[in-house]
């Protein structure tokens, strides 16, 4: 329980770290990427991102992924310390809080603009998009070839992968900002209303 140590950065940092190797990355609203040593503290990136950053990063294959205050979601290249795409909705222009899952060819991630997208991952593209009904701040979790999310009106969604069609929905009548969280085929999500729900299947395809 003793400090290690400790990095101050010049803003608020609502995201949560990943980590990188021997490494953490942290992103935050002074708009830098940092990298820092796990074993000493020692601050061995920085890059400037240009835009405040709310959402927790994803890491796969030496990239980052991560969405922006700026409307952006952005593919960082850790082995060439640049970015290697930005996404940007070419009509719809609101933040992302939601923070990214990750396949092996897609990014998934929620926005403020009461949209889902699927981004490829190689190009930075649009794959697809799903409207939902109010903002989607919760984050996704991957199950086999399907994505779960939910939206601010409490409503849980299922959406394919490949195509990012609806396979079904929950209504918990209860606003979502929570992500869900998966185990021996069940989901578990908290509303805003104080309830706890857990539904099951969640495994089946």
């Amino acid at each position: 329980g003793q400090l290690r140590w400790k990095e101050e950065t010049g803003g608020y940092i609502h995201g949560s770290p990943v980590i990188v190797d021997d490494a953490v990355a942290v992103t935050g609203c002074d708009g830098f990427f940092r990298l820092i040593r796990i074993s000493d503290g020692v601050e061995v990136e920085r890059v400037d991102l240009g835009a405040y950053i709310g959402s927790s990063p994803a890491y796969s294959q030496k990239r980052l992924y991560v969405g922006t205050f700026e409307n952006q979601v952005l593919s960082f290249d850790l082995k060439e310390k640049e970015v290697a795409w930005v996404y940007e909705h070419a009509r719809r222009h609101f933040p992302f809080y939601s923070s990214p899952a990750v396949t092996n060819d897609l990014v998934v991630i929620g926005g403020r603009d009461k949209m889902v997208h699927g981004i490829d991952r190689s190009t930075g593209e649009v794959r697809w998009t799903f409207l939902t009904r109010s903002r989607v701040d919760s984050s996704p979790v991957v199950v086999g070839q399907t994505v779960l999310i939910a939206d601010a009106r409490g409503v849980l969604f299922r959406l394919a992968l490949e195509t990012g069609k609806a396979l079904w929905q929950f209504d918990s009548a209860g606003g979502i900002q929570a992500s869900p969280a998966i185990s021996e085929g069940r989901l578990v999500i908290g509303t805003l209303d104080g309830d706890l729900y857990c539904l099951g299947g969640v495994d089946e395809q």
